[in-house]
């Protein structure tokens, strides 16, 4: 009776109908997938012995593709649900590709199981909407938004933004992100950071384009949830020793960017502020173009160091831009994108969000215009750490001297995963060289998906900005230039004189070792030490006595901690696990109890369908 009426709803609804909005994401979507295949493919390639979980991979790997592309182009809630389910399926299976590390797979079941909290509390959100409207399309849940109460919409909402948090890495929604992305093949963490998390970006737009009431309330939700996913990931980052966990975190922090750019839109369209709603949506539609391009490359970038080195701590790497300076380039180019700096891409979507919060401090009351400024003010603690960062992890691993003797001299990997690092930086140079047009269109997608009106005043000043855009590109990229060519005439002046090499001033060192020089560690110490409420550090380290005279050979060992996860979510997790070990008698081994047992489960199937 229940399939009937599922069928009905669905029967004579548009199930599939991609707008500008859905063109934006699909197109991101399906660029990152090529390209992470293409790397994929060399990368595999050191994993020949595997031929049959390479296939199996591959299958998933389209799997998850194919359902991102279903979620995307549908306008009905049981088909976004099974392309939702496809995409949690298949990227389980693709983070788990080396399943017979036990971390390996505990990481993915992590994954796994968050994913489908995430199933849980969208599926409880729809199944209200059918409850009420009878119907499974979006144009149910518009109908449900324009005629529910206050507070069944902010539930509604709250409902699908923590499920749509889950999967992006909102905080307090991220815990799964540090564990799978350094568990996965790095082609399926340059993917999944780049182009999975952006699901949730997606599903929170587009259900909020759907609402008529309430958005300023969501916005400031949405802000103040955005600024502290920034603040929280960057600062984490900054501290961590594998660089593929420090990437996860700075993905937990541009996704806070990119929800905060949201929660300045939704303010706008509640506040009935039409330019503040444009940068807002424009800001974070950019971005999340922005982000997918130069996330996938770091991850490529750190996915070349690994299979060159097989390690991914910091603190045994150094002096890699010598045997490996392409890729050395690369990850230097990801990093200067994603500090912010111009003139690359990075700069100007986070310039465009920028503007929403000047433009949002003329807006009337204040609780708005002091958030505006509470999260510039995060946006640019975000940035600046977010330079830290990057600073400490291309210093550490690629200048200095090695620290550690590995046990194959590292080595630049072969073409097959250099082409598809290089090929990304063509979409990074467009969006950078062409930034207006590109504002351009996510002004444009913004208006259309959420209707705004802009008028006069407001259409004069988004051609302004769009202006301001294209100036400071252009101004950035002559002084880039300018540096270029004078680098150029240096090094055509010096080329043919002679060289003259001796030892410089070593700070009193006659013969520096590798242990005189910054770890990544010591780098970020005095950042760690302000944000130690936030940044729990376990030691191991055997004191000295007083009865040592001469003491022995010690080593000291330190651990970084999520700090929800250690504090909140650790702790909910064991109430659960003790709540769950009291039913242990139920699994006793004994054949007949089991049989007892099926007996009763359908002796209350036959119940119910009795009763109904």
């Amino acid at each position: 009776m229940l399939l009937n009426n599922l069928f009905d709803a669905i029967n004579g609804q548009t199930v599939f109908a991609p707008d500008y909005l859905s063109i934006w994401f699909l197109s991101i979507v399906t660029l990152i997938f090529l390209i992470g295949a293409w790397y994929g493919k060399g990368y595999l390639a050191h994993y020949d012995q595997r031929r049959g979980q390479i296939w199996l991979h591959w299958t998933s790997y389209t799997l998850t593709f194919v359902g991102m592309l279903v979620l995307m182009c549908t306008r009905n809630l049981i088909v976004f649900l099974l392309g939702w389910e496809l995409m949690a399926i298949g990227s389980f299976f693709a983070v788990i590709f080396e399943n017979e590390k036990p971390l390996v797979l505990k990481s993915g079941l992590n994954y796994f199981i968050q994913s489908h909290i995430a199933v849980l509390l969208i599926t409880a959100a729809f199944c209200r909407v059918y409850a009420i409207t009878g119907s499974l399309d979006f144009d149910g849940v518009k109908l449900y938004l324009s005629e529910a109460s206050q507070k069944e919409i902010f539930l509604f909402m709250l409902s699908l933004v923590a499920g749509f948090g889950f999967k992006a890495g909102i905080v307090p929604f991220h815990s799964w992100l540090p564990h799978a992305h350094p568990a996965a093949p790095s082609h399926v963490s340059g993917v999944m950071s780049g182009v999975i998390v952006k699901a949730g970006i997606y599903g929170i737009v587009r259900f909020a384009s759907l609402m008529s009431s309430m958005q300023t309330q969501l916005g400031i939700t949405v802000l103040v949830l955005g600024a502290v996913s920034g603040l929280y990931g960057i600062v984490n980052a900054a501290v961590h020793r594998d660089f593929k966990r420090m990437l996860a975190y700075c993905t937990i922090e541009n996704i806070g960017i990119i929800s905060m750019g949201i929660g300045v839109g939704l303010i706008g369209i509640g506040t009935e502020n039409a330019l503040i709603a444009t940068l807002g949506f424009a800001g974070a539609l950019l971005h999340t173009l922005n982000h997918a391009l130069f996330k996938a490359l770091l991850f490529f970038g750190a996915g070349n160091v690994y299979v060159s080195t097989h390690t991914r701590n910091m603190e045994e790497l150094g002096g890699l831009i010598k045997q490996m300076p392409q890729t050395a380039f690369i990850f230097l180019i990801g990093s200067i994108a994603i500090g912010g700096l111009p003139p690359l891409s990075g700069f100007i979507s986070e310039f465009v969000i920028y503007g929403g919060f000047l433009h949002g401090l003329n807006t009337n009351g204040l609780v708005v215009p002091v958030l505006m400024i509470l999260s510039g003010i995060a946006l640019a603690i975000i940035g600046g750490i977010s330079m830290l960062t990057f600073t400490k992890s291309f210093g550490v691993i690629f200048l200095g001297t090695p620290r550690t003797q590995l046990h194959l001299l590292p080595q630049e990997v072969n073409k097959q995963m250099l082409w598809p690092a290089y090929a990304l930086l063509v979409p990074i140079a467009i969006v950078t060289l062409f930034s207006t047009t590109f504002f351009d269109i996510t002004t444009q997608i913004a208006e259309l998906t959420f209707n705004i009106e802009i008028g006069a005043t407001s259409a004069g000043s988004i051609a302004g900005f769009s202006e301001t855009i294209g100036k400071v590109t252009l101004g950035s990229v002559l002084f880039a230039i300018i540096i270029a060519i004078v680098v150029g005439i240096r090094f055509k002046m010096v080329q043919n004189l002679p060289s003259h090499v001796s030892n410089t001033w070593g700070c009193g060192y006659a013969n520096p070792i590798k242990g005189i020089q910054y770890t990544s560690k010591s780098f970020a110490h005095t950042l760690a030490s302000l944000f130690r409420s936030i940044l729990p550090t376990s030691n191991r380290f055997a004191a000295l006595t007083a009865e040592e005279v001469f003491p022995k050979d010690r080593s000291h060992v330190s651990f970084d901690s999520d700090v929800c996860e250690k504090r909140i979510i650790a702790p909910i997790v064991g109430s659960i696990e003790h709540s769950l070990s009291k039913l242990q008698f139920v699994q006793n081994g004994n054949l007949q109890r089991y049989i007892v047992y099926g007996l009763g489960y359908i002796l209350l199937l036959v119940a119910i369908a009795l009763l109904y």
